[in-house]
């Protein structure tokens, strides 16, 4: 029992010392816009997750995709949005979780540019182009088994579709369909027995700034990939760049690129 609650932070202990000599000289990381053109980005043209910030993602030279964030509305239809509530984004008042699709159909964001909120259907998923990571902001359990079925509906290829969930519970209610990645707060979360008793876990989504290369490489030699974020600033994306994690959803798409090239 001890094997299976081991935390991950103590098994890597033990290969610092040989990853610490490593160096990364040409990163392999993949690129996505994190929200498409990223939270926060007072240059960003566009809103996050609106199609015009995806069809922009995907104009750009190197960006290997996007990452969107998923709701679904009383009606068990799928929306990009980020923010729990809509309030401050958007000409409409409440939660997506709350309002009918109709409702919804009506709102668009409170930018010069009033970009529409954008339904998660099949007309959005031929936009798609790239390899995408879907965010699902599952409200809680009792949601999962509608959440996945809407997704199904969908019919997505899984080899250009992964989820991105908020817990165990979750990853296990969805890996046999999908390709998923755990989101964790840290390192410290994960134990030996996720590691190696699940292996439709692909990998991790972690904060930049909570990971350091020895553990991103740790985890790439047992054969699990990581997708970092949070990264805005230049020194940010050039820390998490340094690092190579297997994605990178940074918030600035074309100062990131340019920092590759």
């Amino acid at each position: 029992m001890w094997a299976y609650s081991m935390r991950l932070s103590s098994l890597i202990v033990f290969l610092f010392a040989f990853w610490g000599c490593s160096k990364v000289n040409n990163s392999t990381t993949k690129i996505f816009g994190h929200a498409a053109t990223g939270l926060q980005n007072p240059n960003a043209i566009y809103h996050d997750n609106s199609l015009d910030a995806i069809r922009y993602a995907a104009s750009l030279p190197g960006c290997s995709g996007v990452e969107v964030d998923v709701r679904m509305d009383a009606q068990g239809k799928l929306w990009l949005f980020h923010d729990e509530r809509l309030d401050d984004e958007t000409n409409l008042s409440g939660t997506v979780e709350g309002m009918t699709t109709d409702e919804l159909m009506s709102g668009h964001y409170s930018t010069l540019k009033k970009e529409p909120l954008l339904r998660l259907d099949q007309a959005t998923n031929a936009e798609l182009s790239g390899y995408t990571f879907l965010d699902l902001k599952i409200p809680d359990i009792t949601k999962v088994q509608e959440f996945k079925n809407a997704l199904l509906g969908l019919d997505l290829d899984t080899s250009k579709f992964a989820l991105i969930v908020s817990s165990w519970t979750y990853l296990e209610e969805f890996n046999h369909d999908f390709q998923v990645f755990l989101s964790i707060r840290e390192i410290a979360e994960l134990t030996s027995g996720m590691l190696d008793n699940e292996p439709g876990f692909r990998g991790i989504c972690i904060r930049s700034a909570q990971i350091s290369r020895e553990e991103i490489n740790f985890l790439k030699s047992i054969h699990k990939e990581v997708i970092c974020y949070e990264v805005r600033s230049p020194k940010g994306i050039k820390a998490g760049l340094n690092k190579n994690p297997s994605y990178l959803l940074t918030d600035d798409l074309k100062l990131t690129l340019g920092l590759l090239n």
